[in-house]
């Protein structure tokens, strides 16, 4: 009798354990195809959006989704990041626009937080069957060609 009361509770144990696994692959896939989020249309020039300070560590892009590591002061509240844009392209070879990264911080702790961010550039997809498009961030000097 003991030994039928384990083997059913080891299998209860065993099946409760690999229904959480594959529910937390399911999240991970999910997460995975929803990390790009996406930009905000903005039809003045950029430069005139307020943020709070940052720092932009790495940028880069991998497919159509631009990569942002950046680092800011916080840590004791919420805060959040938006990437504008705007139809202003410069006529260049090859042509260049600027976005800008507005971090809205409202929080007094002096931590270092560093946050990786991710935007999705299906807006300039346009450019990449001409020569791409040199994006550049707004006040920093850090840009990216988005090119085939």
């Amino acid at each position: 009798m003991k030994w039928t009361l384990l083997i059913i509770l080891v299998f209860v144990m065993i099946l409760c354990n690999s229904c959480s696994t594959s529910k937390k692959t399911a999240q991970n896939k999910d997460k995975e195809e929803d990390i790009c989020e996406s930009m905000t249309f903005n039809t003045r020039p950029v430069n005139n959006i307020s943020t709070d300070y940052y720092t932009i560590d790495s940028l880069f892009i991998i497919d159509n989704c631009l990569n942002i590591w950046a680092s800011f002061s916080g840590g004791c509240s919420a805060f959040e990041f938006k990437l504008f844009y705007s139809n202003r392209v410069m006529e260049s070879m090859p042509p260049k626009t600027s976005l800008l990264l507005q971090l809205t911080d409202n929080d007094p702790c002096r931590a270092i937080v560093q946050q990786k961010l991710f935007f999705n550039l299906s807006f300039f997809d346009e450019y990449l069957n001409k020569n791409g498009i040199i994006l550049k961030l707004a006040g920093t000097d850090k840009s990216v060609s988005y090119s085939r």
